[in-house]
């Protein structure tokens, strides 16, 4: 069956200002690419709904979701939003319509995963937000969408569930929440020493994976090969979500790791081959180009479409139009506009 891809209109125009290293165009961009190479025909284009407050609370305390809802208004006390919730600091930014994106994540995410349950591969590229956690904002994530789509797989009683996390950031608030559930499996490679320098350890379902700044394809290659199949064959899993973690790749501007695209294209595509009921997530990447170019790259192989050579000139404008304050204009290498795959 063909690949899905699930959005919403509000993921398609970042809402953040400013240096803060989400305030750049990616998922929107994504859905331009597509359409510009005919590449996202309407049968396989489902927008999701917000989530009601009462499905959040299957994760989020009812103080906290509050806190979310009121935040906008001008009554609201921003002293307690910050040091209580985390809501309304530099990295978690108060914005118009908070509650509605971050309800709207859930949602998605909800939608994706029952999706996968029809046996076929769904992109949700705008989620990802692996740091959310029950009763506070945390590392520019306000809700978990990994968390609500595992717990809907739960729910409808699944029973080996693993979660692959290659972003560079290791992914606490989904460890965390299943640390004590043997049907979820947790598997994160993330870069030592970066925020939030979290993920040193194993567990029985927890498999962490610290790697050095530089980390790259070849090594990406062997710690596939020896440890992350192996434990995915041991495990057996039901469905597969993965975080794509574009902020793994060279030339991130907040991470060390050098991954490329095809290499880490192809790894997300060997390990949702372990289960037939599979998801995938946008997650980090603060360098727009490469984060376009994987997740067009990946719904490329994903439908088995040939991405042409040279890039239609539309493709091209739309990659010469990205911007990104964290990386000045001299460091725009050539083939973040000419190519999609490397």
């Amino acid at each position: 069956m063909s690949p899905l891809l699930v959005s919403h209109p509000v993921f398609h125009t970042p809402r953040h200002t400013g240096r803060h290293p989400l305030a750049i165009r990616r998922v929107g961009a994504l859905i331009d690419v597509l359409h510009a190479l005919n590449w996202l025909p309407p049968e396989q284009y489902l927008e999701g709904e917000a989530a009601t407050r009462e499905a959040m609370l299957a994760f989020h305390d009812t103080a906290y979701l509050d806190a979310l809802i009121h935040a906008n208004e001008p009554d609201c006390d921003q002293t307690l939003l910050r040091e209580k919730f985390k809501i309304g600091t530099l990295d978690n930014p108060i914005y118009t319509g908070l509650f509605e994106r971050t309800s709207l994540l859930v949602g998605c995410a909800t939608l994706a995963a029952d999706l996968a349950l029809q046996k076929r591969t769904v992109f949700f590229a705008a989620g990802g937000t692996h740091h959310g956690r029950p009763d506070r904002a945390s590392g520019f994530c306000f809700t978990n969408d990994p968390v609500f789509a595992i717990k809907h797989w739960l729910i409808k009683g699944l029973e080996r569930v693993a979660y692959l996390d290659f972003d560079a950031h290791h992914g606490d608030g989904v460890e965390d929440e299943f640390m004590d559930d043997p049907r979820v499996l947790t598997i994160s490679i993330h870069e030592q020493k970066r925020w939030p320098n979290s993920g040193t350890n194993s567990t029985e379902t927890a498999l962490n994976f610290p790697v050095q700044k530089g980390f790259d394809d070849q090594e990406l290659s062997m710690l596939l090969r020896t440890k992350i199949h192996p434990a995915l064959d041991r495990f057996k899993p039901e469905a597969v979500l993965v975080m794509s973690g574009a902020d793994a790749l060279q030339d991130d501007p907040l991470c060390g790791l050098a991954l490329s695209i095809p290499s880490l294209r192809n790894a997300i595509l060997s390990v949702i081959d372990h289960a037939q009921i599979r998801m995938i997530v946008g997650g980090g990447g603060y360098n727009p180009w490469n984060a376009l170019r994987l997740w067009a790259s990946l719904w490329a192989a994903l439908n088995v479409f040939p991405i042409p050579h040279p890039l239609p000139d539309e493709v091209r404008a739309i990659l010469e139009g990205l911007e990104a304050s964290r990386i000045p204009k001299h460091r725009i290498r050539p083939e973040w506009l000419e190519r999609l795959d490397g």
